[in-house]
């Protein structure tokens, strides 16, 4: 449960920055410069830090059987969510009429479409998870196979796919529209399931590699005096948040006994918040335009969307348990 909680206060620092960036990025004008700045280093972490998250999950996981429509469920729901989060971009903010041909688009992830990219990608990753579970973990948990992923991963980079073809910007980048393939980010998933597996604790050489990675990026932007390539991404960027990312779960590992449950709500309903977050921003840009200017109006749309989504989910919960304990009360007065 402890090793749960961790988990959930992880995801949840990752949801709060990524909703916060979302508001800001389409209802924001005319902010102070920090505000850029932050919405860099949130986007640098973000991805990878929900990739780290899974792959956490997943080795933290039992290694029983599951049944098919146990590894299906989560991959027809975020199938679901991808098409539902890129109708309402397409519709409500770029406004798009709804013609077969977008249809088509989005249907078949010919397309990928604006701050929805990364639901098409995770999609991806838990029907390939669903299929081949058994290779995935034997990739991540042994030395040598785990070394030669993360080199042909790396090496994946290179590759560019500009053919428009279904499906094949969650796998490989590309330079016709912004998107999060899997293959040049999958190190962060096998390193999240090597961490789950070992039980979450981080020794020093994590730490030492982290700095070196994020030490890279700091060397690179004061060289250049910009960040490296993000779509499609580069090596440098791939590798960049680690040490913020380990940061983070070592907050998360020594904080999470002491939050309240109902702050983990994020993190127990991720999929929800990305999805209901991104449909109310959405329509709120299709309503309003880019009303907000002021930091304080920014934090404040945040948490507004946070706590309606947090108060629907604490309805549910609350109802699940008023009704688990009247099943328990019936079976115990039944016997």
């Amino acid at each position: 449960m402890k090793r749960s909680a961790d988990l959930d206060l992880f995801k949840t620092m990752l949801v709060v920055g990524m909703v916060a960036i979302h508001v800001f990025q389409l209802l924001g004008r005319s902010m102070p410069v920090w505000v850029d700045w932050l919405a860099e280093g949130i986007n640098l972490i973000t991805f990878s830090g929900f990739l780290l998250a899974m792959g956490i999950g997943v080795g933290m996981g039992s290694e029983r059987e599951r049944g098919l429509w146990e590894r299906l469920r989560p991959v027809v729901l975020l199938l679901l969510a991808a098409w539902i989060s890129a109708f309402a971009f397409a519709l409500l903010v770029d406004r798009a009429p709804l013609t077969w041909a977008l249809a088509l688009d989005v249907l078949s992830f010919r397309q990928l479409f604006g701050w929805s990219e990364f639901l098409a990608s995770f999609f991806m990753l838990y029907l390939l998870l669903a299929l081949f579970r058994p290779l995935i973990l034997r990739m991540a948990l042994d030395p040598l196979s785990f070394g030669l992923a993360v080199a042909l991963s790396f090496a994946s980079t290179w590759i560019v796919v500009d053919l428009w073809l279904p499906a094949s910007a969650t796998l490989l980048g590309t330079t016709l529209f912004a998107s999060f393939p899997l293959l040049p980010y999958l190190p962060w998933f096998l390193v999240g399931i090597r961490l789950g597996r070992s039980g979450g604790k981080l020794g020093w050489a994590h730490w030492a590699l982290a700095a070196l990675c994020s030490g890279l990026l700091a060397f690179q932007v004061q060289q250049t005096g910009t960040l490296p390539g993000r779509f499609p991404p580069t090596v440098p960027w791939v590798i960049a948040p680690a040490l913020v990312l380990a940061l983070y779960w070592a907050l998360a590992r020594l904080l999470a006994a002491r939050m309240p449950n109902l702050l983990l709500l994020p993190g127990r309903h991720v999929l929800s918040y990305l999805l209901v977050s991104n449909l109310l921003i959405f329509s709120a840009r299709r309503i309003w335009g880019r009303p907000i200017t002021e930091v304080e109006t920014w934090l404040g749309s945040t948490l507004g969307v946070l706590v309606v989504i947090g108060v629907g989910w604490w309805i549910v919960e609350r109802s699940r348990g008023f009704a688990r304990k009247s099943l328990w009360g019936a079976n115990l007065s039944n016997n």
